[in-house]
């Protein structure tokens, strides 16, 4: 990572540390507010060490993978450019303690925008830190989504939020070291009701630890930027803490302003062995999931997966608790009946099962299956031929609760500030509708089927129901690192698709169509335990013989 190093000509102790975090200015390091900083603390009594962040300046990584570039697998990856520019802050950090002219215990950070947010995250997560002045980049989730400021935000303005914090919760691991907050009001995506509540919230914090005087918040009428006042606070607040200096600070930025080029580390040639552009793929933790021995070591191991499962990726799954709303009879074809059951999903949305009974024969086992963009639930069913029950569930965004492409793009970003995800909500509605079935519609055995992005739905719905009789899949894609997988939270840490499939085991599996590659695995697995035989496949739904458990292959 390059950086700049700003100190005094003459130096006869250690010193007062600032890390300086950039924005998303294209300069980086170079901008003339963020050079000016590193020359303001070096000419009054700092160390001052200007850190580019992975986009900018000299940084070749990306932090707009789902803001622009169709990356939805960071989610599932449990990846965001948040986590390395805090973890490239900590090893400025440790570089900074090297330094004979250093203090290492009178570390303080700050930035602006995306370096205040990184502010705020570093010394939450850092000790180190002894004092933090984020600017321009405090508010909370809450606005984000109801003003939807998110749609300005690239990736890096926001952790994976598995445990739903918020800015107070972020603040409250900095307490009590002293924290001062730099904000404008006429700031476009961090308004003043969200940063004022949650520097009431964190005020309230403060005092509790008895330090009130450790928590500030300072204001400019300004848009998203610096003025001189914000600018003054953030260096008095520094000499107060770090240096014991109560004296009001006076001067501002210096006019000088050093050519880039001056301040290029690879002087535009990056090491050759680079990997900024693929940190996305290398920081996040994988599984590693090998082969079972025996049936025993694959249940061990089922059983902490499908924990963790519950613990992490679905930790804020709540319970099946749906409000039933009405029942209607829908008609009658020659074939089938139908009916649809409203009702309210766990967290209020108005949702339905549409059901397709057979004439002619009394079924024993329901075909469920999710409804895709085109909302087969309300005009038709998949074409299992008319011997099934067949239920299609009405997940969100789907149907009634259709947002459109004006929405979309936006839901599916909000979604992770509040600790899911649009298609871990939708699996959530699967099993509120399942659940509705058995308390209305006595399906019998339920069989879950699902196509394409809707064979995601169906697997990981079948795994934490744990009473799926047979899944049937088609076309399901191979992996979540694939971009276009529905994205599922932190997914990749437990597994990928093919061995998470295989914690269904010893549950049927069935293929139409082609098994696409990476499902050999599950296949190896399941012949591995001795059940080869449960996992077949067909070449159309007409074939479909559901549960046949006897099956040989």
């Amino acid at each position: 990572m390059p950086a700049n190093l700003y100190r005094p000509t003459v130096i006869s102790r250690p010193l007062p540390a600032i890390l300086y975090l950039c924005g998303h200015s294209s300069e980086g390091k170079a901008h003339d507010q963020y050079q000016g900083h590193g020359i303001w603390f070096a000419r009054h009594g700092y160390i001052a060490l200007v850190l580019d962040t992975i986009e900018v300046g000299e940084g070749t990584g990306n932090h707009h993978g789902t803001f622009s570039l169709g990356r939805w697998d960071w989610y599932s990856r449990g990846y965001t450019p948040a986590g390395i520019e805090v973890c490239n802050a900590m090893r400025a950090l440790d570089y900074l303690e090297t330094r004979d002219d250093v203090d290492a215990q009178r570390f303080g950070v700050t930035g602006l925008s995306g370096g205040g947010g990184v502010s705020w995250f570093l010394s939450a997560a850092d000790e180190r830190v002894k004092c933090a002045a984020p600017c321009c980049q405090s508010g909370s989730i809450a606005q984000h989504v109801i003003d939807r400021t998110i749609d300005n935000h690239c990736d890096c303005a926001f952790w994976i939020n598995y445990y739903q914090w918020c800015w107070p919760d972020i603040g409250a691991l900095i307490a009590p070291r002293p924290l001062i907050v730099a904000a404008a009001s006429d700031d476009l995506i961090w308004r003043p009701y969200a940063y004022r509540d949650v520097l009431r919230r964190l005020r309230r914090q403060y005092a509790e630890l008895g330090v009130p005087g450790n928590i500030r918040l300072v204001e400019d009428k300004a848009p998203h930027s610096y003025t001189p006042r914000l600018r003054k606070a953030i260096m008095a607040w520094f000499n107060l803490h770090l240096k014991n200096d109560r004296r009001p600070v006076k001067d501002d930025l210096a006019a000088y302003v050093e050519p880039e080029k001056n301040l290029n580390v690879f002087r535009g040639k990056r090491p050759e062995q680079d990997l900024t552009g693929k940190v996305a793929g290398l920081l996040p933790r994988k599984a590693e999931i090998s082969e079972p021995a025996n049936a025993g070591q694959w249940r061990d191991h089922q059983k902490k997966t499908l924990a963790a499962l519950r613990a992490l990726t679905f930790r804020n799954l709540k319970p099946p608790a749906q409000k039933f709303i009405e029942k209607r009879d829908d008609g009658a074809s020659a074939a089938y009946t139908t009916a649809s059951y409203v009702f309210l999903s766990g967290d209020g949305l108005r949702l339905r099962v549409k059901t397709f009974n057979p004439v002619r024969t009394k079924a024993s086992l329901t075909i469920v299956y999710a409804a895709d963009e085109t909302c087969r639930a309300l005009k038709g069913r998949p074409d299992f031929g008319n011997e099934f029950a067949v239920a299609g569930i009405e997940v969100r965004n789907t149907g009634a609760t259709s947002t459109g492409p004006g929405y979309s793009w936006t839901l599916r970003r909000c979604y992770p500030l509040l600790g899911h995800t649009l298609p871990e909500r939708q699996v959530a509605d699967l099993l509120d509708g399942i659940s509705i079935l058995r308390r209305k519609a006595h399906p019998g055995k339920i069989i879950l089927y699902g196509e394409g992005r809707a064979a995601v739905l169906a697997i990981y719905a079948a795994l934490l129901d744990g009473k799926v009789e047979e899944i049937i899949i088609k076309d399901p894609p191979e992996s979540h690192a694939w971009p276009n997988t529905p994205e599922i939270p932190g997914i990749l840490r437990l597994g990928d698709l093919a061995q998470n499939l295989a914690l269904a085991w010893p549950t049927a599996i069935t293929f139409i169509g082609k098994m696409p590659s990476a499902y050999r695995w599950t296949e190896k697995l399941y012949a591995r335990l001795g059940d080869r035989h449960l996992i077949r496949c067909i070449r159309s739904m007409k074939e479909l013989n559901p549960c046949q458990k006897n099956l040989k292959a």
